[in-house]
């Protein structure tokens, strides 16, 4: 009964209207995928040809971060307006209750057609709840890309089964699509037709240069599966392009993503494109709760009070806008029944954005960064500006406090399988 009341007090206190008059809304989305990697976003190798066009008649946000680097507590702050943190997915292997309203719920009740092509593991239905208000989510995808384990569909498939649902949609209703490629999470593999690499810059670090270089490939394969599957998208069309997080190419010692807070694996690319938009830029400061409220508001529909997020294309954002963020370490645990006890444990890093400085905490140790002078995070001038330290460290804690984490037992059971891909991953601890 609470779940109804919250559903209709969401719907009912919409902007009323023929909803066939409304624009289709695609949720084009990428994981893993670092924003100064594609070209225009500034990357010097071609590696988004066909994004580089959306973004072209879009508007691009140059400063947009994810809430958590992880890919199912990520979506599923997007897809709630939420924190990670307040509806208790801090990590990979948690799914969003049935209390938490998706944003799809609303687009479903107020007339939208609505359908998902899935190709992350941790995104499936039985483990992420982003089921809800689909009235198709195919996540039947079997590609070993893990060895034995089926954890991820290739994106030319992803492309197909996307062509294959537009041509059979209904035709008194505008639809809500979310599509998903995952090619750019490891392992990369390097796909020689896609090597953007053709001189031998960077070669000095070969480690490196290797990994940049198949992380790079994937991109363009999944940039050419774009540009086919745009060729079948109606001109009516409002279309997000996003990704989850980024990640972290042996920067900071590290290979992956999160565990660490840099900006190589939180600032993600947000593109919205729609005849309601003008194209440009803008440095406004944007975050993944962000990115429900905004689709709602393409739609016409009134967000929940609940949400946490804005319309960032209908709102007005305050430059100052503080951003914490966190993240949890990925793990999940062994034990299904440990699963609840995850909930209550703390994050193991913390940071906050408020214009050009970031505060990065993890136990005692605090790191100060200056984003726009040093955008790589490598100069830490904590010692040398205290004051903004303790300036920026009492507002984590303040956020903390009034941000309690969600403790409600999880009724999720990881199968054996499960289990193991999430290992394979790298997910399990």
């Amino acid at each position: 009964m609470y779940i109804s009341l919250i559903i209709y007090f969401c719907v009912f206190t919409q902007n009323t209207g023929d909803v066939n008059n409304y624009q289709n809304i695609l949720l084009l989305s990428v994981d893993t995928l670092r924003a100064d990697h594609l070209s225009c976003y500034g990357y010097e190798y071609p590696t988004s040809p066909n994004i580089d066009k959306l973004a072209e008649k879009g508007i691009v946000f140059d400063n947009c971060i994810a809430e958590v680097p992880l890919t199912c507590p990520s979506f599923s702050s997007m897809f709630t307006s939420k924190f990670p943190r307040t509806i208790g997915v801090t990590r990979n292997g948690l799914g969003i209750s049935e209390d938490d309203i998706s944003i799809t719920e609303l687009l479903k009740d107020n007339g939208y057609f609505t359908f998902c092509v899935q190709s992350n593991w941790t995104l499936k239905a039985k483990l992420s709840g982003l089921k809800k208000g689909f009235d198709i989510y195919d996540d039947d995808f079997h590609v070993k890309r893990w060895g034995i384990f089926s954890s991820e569909r290739i994106a030319d498939e992803v492309t197909q089964k996307c062509i294959d649902i537009i041509k059979k949609l209904p035709k008194d209703k505008p639809f809500f699509g979310w599509v998903h490629y995952s090619d750019p999470h490891a392992p990369y593999h390097f796909r020689k037709r896609y090597n953007v690499h053709h001189e031998e810059k960077g070669r000095n670090n070969e480690r490196r240069y290797k990994t940049v270089k198949s992380y790079d490939s994937e991109i363009r394969f999944t940039d050419e599966q774009i540009g086919i599957l745009l060729k079948h998208i109606p001109e009516n069309t409002a279309i997000i392009f996003v990704a989850d997080h980024g990640e972290s190419l042996y920067e900071h010692n590290y290979l992956g993503h999160g565990r660490k807070l840099y900006q190589n694996e939180v600032r993600i690319p947000l593109i919205i494109v729609s005849p309601k938009v003008k194209s440009g830029r803008t440095g406004m400061p944007v975050r993944g709760i962000d990115i429900g409220p905004t689709i709602l508001g393409i739609a016409n529909i009134q967000k929940c009070k609940s949400m946490l997020g804005m319309d960032v294309l209908n709102e007005n954002i305050n430059k100052e806008r503080i951003r914490v963020i966190e993240t949890y370490g990925g793990a999940v645990p062994k034990i299904p029944i440990l699963r609840s006890l995850m909930k209550k444990s703390g994050p193991i890093m913390q940071a906050v954005i408020v214009e050009n400085w970031k505060l990065i905490v993890k136990d005692n140790r605090k790191e100060l960064y200056n984003i726009i002078e040093d955008p790589e995070e490598i100069n830490n001038i904590a010692k040398k500006y205290p004051e903004k330290v303790l300036e920026l460290h009492n507002i984590i804690k303040r956020w903390s406090i009034h941000t309690p984490v969600n403790t409600k037992k999880d009724g999720r059971k990881l199968s054996d399988e499960d289990l193991e891909v999430l290992r394979s991953m790298g997910y399990l601890e």
